[in-house]
């Protein structure tokens, strides 16, 4: 998968901390990338992973933190491109709608 600086999706893709999205925003995303996520079959993809890691360790012998830690950035890299540009562009086009006058 390519770094952030070439696709421009990621931590370092851009200064952070410069703007910030309205809880609408943030929310109305979040809704988005789960149905998107969702329809693609990414979230059945996840489970099926954390269920076959439990089966080979078992329940008794992985914590909470050892489990995300594993499966974290296979989770990651499993979310199609179009998914990932998708959302790069609806929150760049949020970032840049004017913040209404109150």
């Amino acid at each position: 998968m390519s770094n952030s600086k070439e696709t421009g999706i990621g931590p370092d893709s851009e200064a952070a901390g410069e703007v910030s999205l309205n809880g609408a925003d943030t929310t109305a995303l979040k809704d988005l990338l789960e149905k998107r996520l969702n329809d693609c079959g990414w979230r059945q993809q996840i489970e099926q992973l954390v269920r076959s890691i439990l089966e080979a360790r078992g329940v008794e012998n992985i914590t909470h933190d050892q489990l995300a830690a594993e499966i974290i950035p296979t989770a990651r890299a499993l979310v199609p491109y179009v998914v990932r540009k998708e959302m790069l562009l609806r929150v760049r086009a949020a970032l840049q709608t004017p913040l209404p006058h109150q």
